[in-house]
Parts: C-alpha cells; structure tokens; sequence
C-alpha cells in the first residue's frame, strides 16, 4: 500500500497533509528517512515511524457472516442497513470490507476482512 495512503488511514490527515508530514522529515520507514510520499509499503513487515512514534500494526481480521436478506453488502449506505452495521462495535475494525457483494434480498455467506491484498486477489480474475 502507498505509505501516503497507509498514514491517511491511519489517522494523519488528508493525503496533502501526510505529504506535508512526509515533506517535513517526521517519517521513517524501518529506520530510514522517508523522502517520497508514493513509496510502496507493507504495515504488517516494516517499521513506520511518525514524529517519533511507531505506527501499530492492525491485526488482520476474518469474519464469515451469513448475511440476512434485506442487509446490503457494502461498508456504508445511507438508506439501507449493511453487512458492516450487523458486526458487533466490539469486533469493529479500521478498514473493513465485505470481499465480494450480494444483492440486498439474497443471503448467504460474505467474507468480510481489513485485508486488501486477500480480497483484491480473491476477486480479481488473474488469481
């Protein structure tokens, strides 16, 4: 994932303001001074630090749900209840997406995760 992107997430800001933070020499990726906001980084095997401090790693989460029929399978909607709402505020987690769709009135199994790299293979055609 872009490191720019990475920080947006994470709760740095905007991408303009990461790339400000970036510009300004706060950030370092395994003990190296980062220059470039489009580098290529991996949370989950690199060090990322941000004005001193280390960026925690999320955990990777997996949840199967047999979603209901009514229930959209999307992160958000403004006029119907999502797959993302039914998830308990506990088990709630930075980045989570159902992997895949199905049709508001059908149900079945949805795979739901914060991984991007799993669903994008799992849906992408060349995998």
């Amino acid at each position: 994932m872009r490191l720019d992107k990475l920080l947006g997430q994470a709760g740095y800001g905007s991408r303009n303001q990461v790339k400000k933070l970036i510009r300004s020499r706060q950030v370092y990726v395994d003990g190296v001074l980062v220059d470039r906001d489009n580098l290529n980084v991996d949370a989950s095997l690199q060090s990322i630090t941000v004005s001193g401090k280390e960026l925690e790693h999320a955990p990777e989460v997996y949840y199967l749900m047999n979603k209901p029929s009514g229930v959209v399978s999307a992160r958000k909607d403004k006029e119907h209840q999502t797959v993302i709402d039914l998830i308990r505020s506990e088990d709630q987690r930075e980045g989570l997406y159902p992997v895949g769709r199905l049709d508001r009135d059908t149900e079945g199994l949805v795979l739901i995760t914060n991984n991007g790299p799993l669903g994008f293979a799992m849906l992408h055609p060349r995998y």
